[in-house]
């Protein structure tokens, strides 16, 4: 019989795969919007999930268009992948010994993962948006702050860091017995 613990490590292993999938079709579908823009702009505008305000600034200029919707798709991306690669750290947890190097590593690319989402979010969209709306009269909304992406990449760093002191103990213990 499985204890709770693994229970919960099942549970959130589906999460996770769940949410790296969701996350794929989110950035697939505003890929698929983005090409579909250049070919068709009327059903691409018709598409689930399309920005009408995008498709406003693409009448302005398609260069201010294509780098937003570059920004939007990358964003998309990069958290398709953070999900992805919680999902292999779920995978690569062993309860009998949770301290391994392969899951330190893990973590800690998750929290750079994770930084690069905020810095995306927070200073290179926000900034962008701004310039558009400044240039465009438009007003978009696509990017928020994204500030819980720091919290959660310091979180998940210091996580990292406390396996990898666990992985110096764990060894530090093989030596000693």
């Amino acid at each position: 019989m499985k204890t709770k613990t693994e229970i919960i490590l099942v549970v959130l292993k589906v999460l996770a795969l769940i949410a790296a999938i969701g996350f794929s079709i989110e950035c697939g579908a505003e890929l698929l919007t983005f090409v579909s823009s250049f070919i068709n702009p009327g059903w691409a505008k018709n598409v689930l999930g399309a920005s009408k305000q995008w498709f406003q600034v693409r009448e302005y200029s398609t260069l201010y268009f294509s780098f937003g919707m570059s920004l939007i798709i990358l964003a998309s991306a990069l958290k398709a992948t953070v999900w992805y690669i919680m999902f292999d750290l779920l995978l690569k947890l062993q309860l009998r010994s949770p301290f391994s190097m392969v899951v330190s590593k893990k973590l800690e690319k998750l929290a750079y993962l994770l930084l690069a989402v905020w810095v995306l979010m927070a200073f290179i969209g926000k900034t962008y948006l701004h310039y558009v709306v400044e240039s465009t009269g438009i007003t978009l909304t696509d990017f928020n702050n994204g500030d819980e992406y720091l919290f959660i990449a310091g979180i998940v760093y210091i996580i990292s860091q406390i396996f990898r002191r666990g992985i110096e103990l764990q060894t530090e213990n093989d030596l000693t017995v």
